[in-house]
This record gives structure tokens, sequence and C-alpha cells, in this order.
């Protein structure tokens, strides 16, 4: 019980770290490449921090753990908006770009409802699987096209940042070791919590739905605090919306490539509504004003821990 504690506290260390090294590198590099700070967002730090998610799906999706990864991808996209977003919008309000409301948050929404319409078929399949991954695929060159159409000032935002100074190699060398924390550390954390959470006789989907979860979702959560400190508006929007969608269609997608995923009754029933739920209240809440406001963060912050009370609440009642 120590050690598995001590290694959870080293893991979230150096996840931490990561996330400051991955996000420097990240800005620097997609700047220098040309891409607006938005696209950075959505690309390359959604990306990047989706990687915990990929390889623990992928990891338990081979154990034949298929409950976990389920799980893990619906308790992501939750954390995601209700606890990371809540906790950036209260540290700063977060503007948003009309293209939000228009193109990804919908997109997101009808990946939720194709995800909670899959589970009441049963669950994933292959075949479905491979249709995620090409909705993946569709979603990246409508992205791409529409980035183009962007404003300059938009790429203004982080130009006048110490990180846009930083030459490519040295902001590649930076992503990729901030990148190999990021995984390092949430691995690292993911399993010290998960004995920990075993020890106290916790079933695989909670364990997936809550601690694996938050876990993989550290990244995100570190990488968009320090860009809502650094006042990365576009950055943590996009690596919000983006990680969910990447969760979604190409994470989902490849795990069920690797093993079809069966949908727990609980899981159709409770989980899932959740997560759509969630996502119709943040494109509402940015629809109202245009922005996340404080308020609109504290709402989403406490919807989320009374969703983890809810899950607690049911597995002591089990």
């Amino acid at each position: 019980m120590l050690l598995s504690t001590l290694l959870f506290l080293l893991g979230l260390t150096i996840l931490v770290v990561g996330a400051e090294l991955f996000l420097r590198g990240a800005v620097a590099a997609g700047f220098r490449l040309g891409m607006s700070p938005f696209m950075i967002g959505v690309v390359i730090v959604g990306f990047g921090t989706s990687a915990p998610e990929l390889a623990v799906n992928v990891s338990a999706a081979l154990r034949g753990s298929t409950d976990m990864a389920l799980g893990n991808i619906v308790g992501s996209n939750i954390a995601n908006v209700g606890l990371i977003l809540g906790l950036s919008a209260l540290l700063r309000p977060l503007s948003v770009q009309m293209r939000l409301l228009r193109i990804e948050t919908p997109v997101m929404i009808l990946a939720s409802l194709f995800l909670w319409w899959l589970c009441f078929d049963g669950g994933v399949r292959r075949i479905e699987g491979a249709m995620l991954l090409a909705g993946f695929l569709l979603m990246s060159v409508v992205i791409g096209r529409k980035a183009r159409d962007e404003p300059e000032e938009v790429q203004s935002e982080l130009s006048a940042n110490p990180a846009m100074a930083r030459g490519l190699p040295v902001a590649l060398l930076l992503l990729c070791l901030g990148l190999a924390a990021l995984i390092g550390g949430a691995e690292l954390m993911v399993r010290a919590a998960v004995e920990l959470a075993r020890a106290f006789g916790a079933s695989e989907l909670l364990i997936g739905l809550t601690i694996v979860a938050v876990g993989t979702s550290l990244p995100e959560l570190a990488s968009s605090l320090v860009a809502a400190w650094r006042g990365y508006n576009d950055v943590v929007l996009g690596n919000i919306i983006g990680s969910n969608l990447f969760n979604l269609l190409l994470i989902l997608g490849a795990t069920a490539l690797i093993r079809p995923l069966p949908a727990p009754a609980e899981l159709v029933f409770q989980q899932v509504p959740v997560m759509v739920g969630f996502a119709v209240v943040l494109w509402v809440m940015m629809a109202r004003r245009i922005r996340v406001s404080r308020r609109s963060g504290a709402m989403l912050l406490i919807g989320y821990l009374l969703f983890l009370i809810w899950q607690i609440s049911l597995a002591a009642a089990a």
C-alpha cells in the first residue's frame, strides 16, 4: 500500500514536469511550422495528451479488460469537460472561437451520441471501430481545411511569448522529452492507482471510469492549466475538444479493432448519458456568451464532483 502511494506521487510529479516541457515544445514547434494556436491545441497537444489513454486502452484490450477500456474513454471525456475545463475556466475565463460552436463541439456531441447508440446495440464491434477511425480521418481533413480560414490575428496570440524564440530542433527535443514524461508519469501513476483501488475491491468498470480516467486525463489537466495560466485560450479549448474527439474516434476505434468492446448495462443507462450531457451543456455555455466564464467553470466542476460521488455510492451499494 505504501509503495503504491509513493509510486502514485512520483508519477504525478513526472507528469506535471512533462506537461510544462511538452506545452513549451508543442507551442514553439507548431508556431515554427506555421500552425495556428487553435490547431496546435487540436493536433499537437490534443493528440499528445491523449497518448496515455491510447496506451492504457491498448494494454487493457490485449489483457481482455474491455470494461476498463470502454470506461476509460467515457470517464476521460467526462473528466476533460467537467474537471479540466472547469478548473481552467476558474483559473482564467476562456473566450470561444465561433468555429468551435459550428464545427468541433457539434462533432464531439455527434460522436458521443454515436457511441451511445453503439452501446445500446451491445457495444463497439470491429467493423464499428473501423467506422470510428474513418470518422477520425474525415474529421482531420475537415479541421485542417477550415483552419486555413482563421484570421491572421489568431496567429499573433503567441508570437510575443518567449517560447516562440526557440529553434525547431530545441522545440522538438522539448516536445519529445515532455511527451515521454507525460506517458511515463501517467502510466506509473495509473498502475499504482489501480493497485490501490483493487485493494479495496473496486470493479474494473469503476476503475476505468474514475481512477484510470482521471489518471490518463492528467496530461490534459496539467497542459490546460499551464496554458490557461499563460493566457493561451485557443490551446486550452482546442486541447479539451480535440482530446475528446481523439478519444471517441481514434482511440476507441483502434481499441475496438484489437478486441470488440461489449457495453455493460450500467454504462448504457448511466455513464454514457452523463458524457453526452456534459458535451451538450458545454456547447450551450459557449453559445450563450461566446466564452466559458468562471461561473460556468464552477458549474462544470461541481457537476463532475457530483458524478464522482454518484459513482462511489453506486460501488458502495453494489
